[in-house]
């Protein structure tokens, strides 16, 4: 992790190398792509937002696949992960 709580781009490579999803799954990726520091994809919601609660009302998302997402240089958001798994456990 680096100083302000992100990952590096190792860390980031690692997460989505390990994405068991398939490629064509449908993700969140922030509109304004790294502005602001985005870094991750999201599992959706309801609404087209991420399933996490990331961003406010007007942070604006764009709905991708994960291979493009990760071409994007974008890897998994950790807690959206953790929230689906909990989830698909009840």
């Amino acid at each position: 992790m680096t100083d302000n709580g992100k990952p590096t781009r190792d860390e980031r490579v690692e997460r989505a190398e390990a994405e068991s999803r398939e490629a064509s799954t449908e993700v969140l990726v922030s509109a304004s792509g790294t502005a602001g520091g985005s870094y991750a994809y999201h599992d959706m919601r309801t609404a087209g937002r991420p399933l996490c609660g990331a961003g406010d009302e007007e942070t604006e998302y764009v709905t991708v696949t994960i291979e493009e997402a990760q071409r994007r240089n974008k890897a998994p958001c950790q807690r959206c992960r953790y929230l689906d798994s909990i989830t698909e456990r009840d």
